[in-house]
């Protein structure tokens, strides 16, 4: 499964290492192209926004193992309001649990006239999205339990504010499952924060959506430092899916995990796995509701990710999709740096016996998005799934939907056994969205449970769970 790639001197490497931190970059400050499945002629995404939900205002919930900002009030430093100076770039050992606010700006105000843009094939203008407002509901400890030094009633009032947020937005909405999105490398808090809304906002705001926010470095030079951070957070990830699926109403928990966040991803279902190796994973799936894992331009080892893979990681999710790309410049240089392939470069580095691997595993589809690319993408290949209209789409139907790839319009490429793109994608998108995209019957808010209300997993005989409590 793993692969070398070309080495490099090292000093072409630190020139490189600048270019693909460039690369790799991501973040979102106008509101993406309109899906092409759900423009006019298609799916109206917001047919079932719940009415609390249809604003120009946005909010999604934050958990975040970035050390929070200091302010001395007797300097006279303001409470920090937006986000931008709340967290530091630094691991923290407590995760942070909050609600950011992304404001949607149009030419016109209004929510009607925001959802006429957003289905707007060729806009005069995009929507801006900027974060306003950030509450903090608290910390949890997230390290070695007997360094933790936090009060027990701290962090069961932000568990309690945290689990009351989860548990109010399904109880609003007609979809109770929740959406995580990790976010990849440098990526600052609030550029994470507005890519998660505009997301979220093609989900139809039905649901609730969370944003995963690992201390990235904002830096373009910091590729290395962000990896190690990302590998870091997988704990503390691991620990939020845990809490999600034992302190809230969710019925199912799908996970976008986008470049560097993959690999978080992954490995935090690997360790969920391994921790009850005795039982099926179906009943590991259900003890933590895992639904769909979607991994877009995953930046992950190649090896690494076989590793996880044969340790069950992918078993637990309901379904993996693996979007790879034959013109993601941005992870070749990044396999460059590295010197081992990466999951999500192309065919010419996944060799035919890569993919026999993972489509020998059930449940697991992956996409190349080369066609739509070329019709319509660009040159780096690396934020496709929010960049490309065609690629949005696809996402938004496997992640929101449940779609299966043929269902999707997708078709199967013979010769490398991987899914792609038509030529005739958009129409086969748009009846996808269409068939999806149907009113259903108004949902009447019923009064969110206790908080401290937990979902009972499946029994099942002691396994290595059992000897590390992680009751928040």
């Amino acid at each position: 499964m793993r692969m070398n790639a070309p080495r490099t001197p090292l000093f072409a490497r630190i020139i490189v290492a600048g270019v693909a931190a460039v690369l790799l970059a991501g973040c979102a400050e106008t509101l993406m192209p309109t899906p092409v499945g759900f423009d006019k002629s298609g799916g109206d995404p917001f047919l079932n926004t719940p009415p609390s939900m249809q604003s120009t205002s946005l909010s999604v919930l934050v958990a975040a193992d970035r050390k929070p900002a200091v302010h001395d009030a007797t300097r006279g430093d303001p409470p920090s309001k937006s986000g931008v100076d709340f967290f530091t770039n630094e691991r923290d050992t407590s995760m942070q649990l909050g609600r950011a606010t992304i404001e949607f700006t149009a030419r016109e105000p209004g929510w009607d006239y925001l959802v006429k843009e957003s289905r707007t094939e060729d806009r005069r203008s995009d929507p801006t999205l900027k974060m306003i407002g950030y509450e903090s509901f608290g910390s949890v400890w997230v390290e070695m339990p007997p360094l933790n030094e936090t009060p027990p009633e701290a962090e069961e009032a932000a568990i309690a504010a945290f689990a009351q947020a989860v548990n109010a937005g399904l109880s609003a909405s007609r979809s109770k499952d929740i959406y995580v999105f990790i976010h990849g490398f440098n990526t600052s808090f609030v550029d994470n924060m507005t890519l998660g809304a505009e997301m979220f906002h093609y989900l139809g705001r039905d649901g609730v959506f969370i944003n995963y926010g690992w201390p990235s470095q904002d830096s373009v030079f910091d590729y290395s430092a962000d990896k190690s951070t990302a590998s870091a957070s997988t704990r503390p990830f691991r620990l939020l899916l845990t809490r999600l699926a034992n302190r809230s109403n969710v019925e199912q928990i799908h996970i976008l995990a986008h470049s560097a966040g993959a690999p978080i991803a992954v490995e935090a279902l690997r360790q969920l796995r391994l921790m009850h190796f005795s039982e099926p994973a179906a009943a590991t799936r259900t003890r933590y509701k895992i639904g769909r894992l979607v991994l877009v331009a995953p930046d992950m080892d190649l090896g690494d990710f076989g590793n996880a893979v044969a340790d069950g990681a992918t078993a637990v999710p309901e379904r993996t999709t693996i979007y790879i790309s034959s013109r993601d410049k941005a992870l070749d240089i990044s396999a460059w740096i590295g010197g081992f392939a990466r999951l999500g470069e192309p065919l010419s580095v996944l060799t035919p016996k890569n993919i026999a691997f993972l489509n020998a595993q059930e449940g697991v589809d992956i996409v190349d998005v080369f066609l739509a690319e070329r019709m319509f993408g660009s040159w780096l290949g690396h934020s496709y799934f929010h960049d490309d209209d065609w690629v949005s789409t696809d996402v938004l139907l496997a992640l929101g939907h449940g779609l299966l790839p043929d269902a999707r319009g997708l078709v199967r490429d013979p010769q490398e056994s991987v899914f792609t793109f038509p030529a005739d994608y958009p129409a086969k998108a748009a009846a996808a969205a269409l068939r999806v995209c149907q009113p259903a019957a108004a949902v009447v808010p019923t009064a969110a449970p206790a908080a401290n209300s937990a979902a009972t997993p499946p029994a099942a005989e002691k396994s290595a769970a059992d000897l590390f409590p992680e009751d928040w």
